[in-house]
């Protein structure tokens, strides 16, 4: 149904590097870098707080400047820009693994998060937009596997490298291990000169020019539809897996238990983005916009209202199926909305709105509970704050078809009407 396998065996090397990519971009995301605060916190004898204000500017800042170097990409080769990328987030792992000095930690997180959680990513999404013009949604949802696959792998590798080797050896194996796969891969597998970009003017009727600033694209109406689904379910997510220890007591849950809802939020998040892609190709990301975060917004119903220890399963399975769908959604829709010629640039700030709602919602959930209001509140909040965003979201829908709407249902309604006059004089 899905035709994934021809298409796949015709574009392998393209979408095994965009896979790579995001996958090798779970060493920079907080799910992984999580596993060495404990060693952090006692290797330089400070408090939770501290690393945790360390690691919200480290996030701030590289989501600050994400969008000034995000955009180059446009412009630079991409095995230029990838390398580069790559030395940067090795070198951090290895500062990250020498490192002695408390105050260098926020530098050393700093080039995690950068390179990590944003320049890995925005390479390989921007690399299937770029690239693929037939397939390109099939493209973006088998790039973005790589998300739950390092979710399902890394964290078991870097235990188990912890404590074989000792979590400051474990970083150099894990620089060594990108250090080593990328540039490979990038030298025997990408032939650029078979590479071709190809251009796509936005369907929203508004062409801009090339040269246009990010400022220019922060005052257009497709940013202000698109930012607020792309913070809130970043700001939510990473508030709640940040959490996640501290929801497990709340709710009674062992840690065991919620270890095997994460594999459940894994294995759902890869479906969505399997079958999002093909939808994405037939009709439109814009037809699924408006309803990708209405699962999201069950699964913390779910936790929110049931005390029973199954509810870990919707809670991680519909929150899951919301970040899978939404990541090809999301994506693609960037393309519809703006075109090709910039992506790379308009792919930066909505990547730098993500990082920073990353670091903001831990910061948030953090100042709620430590102010003597329970999960609860949060759940509440959250729900709230997500429902605004999915009323908002519905302004994809032009007025156009608001309008043919209407006339459809007034036309049913007279029909409604005209028989029931019929019926009465019977």
């Amino acid at each position: 149904m899905m035709n994934y396998l021809g298409f796949v065996k015709k574009n392998s090397k393209l979408l095994s590097f965009g896979l790579l990519m995001t996958c090798f971009s779970g060493y920079g995301q907080t799910y992984l870098l999580a596993l060495y605060v404990p060693y952090l916190i006692e290797d330089f004898s400070i408090q939770n707080a501290q690393i945790s204000i360390y690691y919200m500017i480290a996030t701030i800042a590289s989501a600050l400047l994400l969008p000034q170097i995000g955009k180059f990409i446009d412009n630079v080769s991409l095995k230029k820009y990838t390398f580069m990328t790559t030395l940067l987030f090795v070198t951090s792992m290895v500062m990250m693994s020498y490192n002695v000095y408390w105050f260098l930690l926020p530098v050393a997180f700093f080039g995690l998060r950068l390179a990590g959680q944003g320049l890995f990513s925005h390479i390989a999404i921007t690399a299937m937009s770029q690239y693929f013009l037939k397939g390109r949604g099939k493209a973006i949802s088998l790039a973005s596997l790589g998300h739950p696959f390092g979710q399902a792998i890394l964290p078991i590798m870097v235990v188990v490298l912890i404590n074989v080797f000792g979590w400051r050896e474990s970083l150099l194996v894990n620089a060594a291990i990108v250090l080593i796969i990328v540039p490979l891969y990038l030298h025997f597998f990408i032939e650029e000169r078979n590479l071709i970009k190809y251009d796509e003017v936005p369907k929203t009727g508004q062409v801009l020019a090339k040269n246009v600033s990010q400022w220019d694209i922060m005052k257009t109406p497709g940013f202000w539809l698109l930012a607020p689904n792309l913070f809130v379910l970043s700001f939510i997510v990473t508030g709640l897996f940040f959490y996640q220890f501290a929801i497990a007591e709340f709710k009674g849950w062992t840690l065991e238990w919620m270890a095997v809802g994460l594999t459940f939020y894994a294995i759902a998040g890869s479906v969505a983005i399997l079958f999002a892609g093909p939808l994405i190709d037939k009709y439109s990301s814009r037809i699924f916009f408006p309803f990708y975060l209405i699962p999201f917004l069950i699964a913390i119903a779910a936790i929110g209202s049931i005390t029973a220890s199954w509810a870990i399963f919707p809670y991680m399975i519909f929150m899951g199926a919301s970040a899978g769908f939404g990541n090809a959604i999301v994506s693609a829709l960037q393309v519809e909305l703006f075109g090709v010629s910039y992506i790379g640039k308009v792919r930066s700030i909505f990547a730098s709105i993500m990082v920073l709602s990353s670091a903001v919602g831990p910061a948030v959930f953090g100042v709620v509970v430590d102010a003597g209001y329970d999960f609860d509140v949060v759940f509440l909040a959250s729900a709230l704050l997500l429902t605004l965003v999915i009323v908002q979201s519905f302004r994809i829908i032009p007025n156009y078809t608001y309008a043919k709407m209407k006339y459809r249902f007034k036309k049913r309604h007279r029909r409604f009407d005209f028989f029931n006059i019929l019926n009465l004089k019977h």
